[in-house]
């Protein structure tokens, strides 16, 4: 579901994302329900394979890879291979910000919402892009909020074209 960002913003105040939106001309907040614990979810979040669990999506992250590179929108970003959820490694094409996880140890000081915070900047756009794990009931709402600031009339053009896909992803 695409929430209102207002809304999301006041819920989620003191998470990473909502302290650095307001930087950002356009927010763009989902969210979908899952029966599972907020834990286990972002546990989940460490195996890149979940960015494009299925085929017509790898297929459209290859497209844009050689977009990216045809029209030199992307220098210097590159896809890095699984590396531990920790500040300063990356998460795909995405630079890790911030991280707010569950602790094996009972004593942990995260307690849920849970967040991964990333960042990336192109030639296009500048994003930073936040996984919210809260619970809810007996399960877990996981956000996924996107604040960006596109580059001129050809970073807006592409948001035009790309955020039909962003919001089905």
């Amino acid at each position: 579901m695409i929430l209102n960002p207002d809304e999301f913003l006041r819920t989620h105040a003191d998470s990473w994302i909502s302290r650095r939106a307001r930087e950002f001309p356009v927010i763009n907040v989902h969210a979908l329900d899952v029966a599972a614990p907020p834990g286990s979810l972002f546990a989940a979040l460490s195996d890149h394979g979940n960015l494009s669990p299925a085929w017509y999506w790898r297929a459209l992250f290859a497209v844009r890879g050689l977009a990216g590179k045809l029209f030199r929108w992307d220098p210097g970003v590159e896809w890095h291979g699984p590396e531990p959820l920790v500040p300063g490694n990356h998460y795909a094409f995405f630079l890790i910000e911030h991280v707010a996880a569950p602790d094996r140890d009972a004593h942990s000081p995260f307690a849920p919402p849970f967040e991964l915070g990333v960042s990336v900047e192109n030639q296009l756009t500048l994003a930073l892009m936040s996984y919210l794990i809260a619970p809810i009931g007996t399960g877990s709402r996981v956000y996924n909020v996107t604040c960006a600031l596109f580059k001129g009339r050809t970073g807006r053009t592409y948001w035009r074209v790309i955020r039909p896909f962003h919001n089905a992803l």
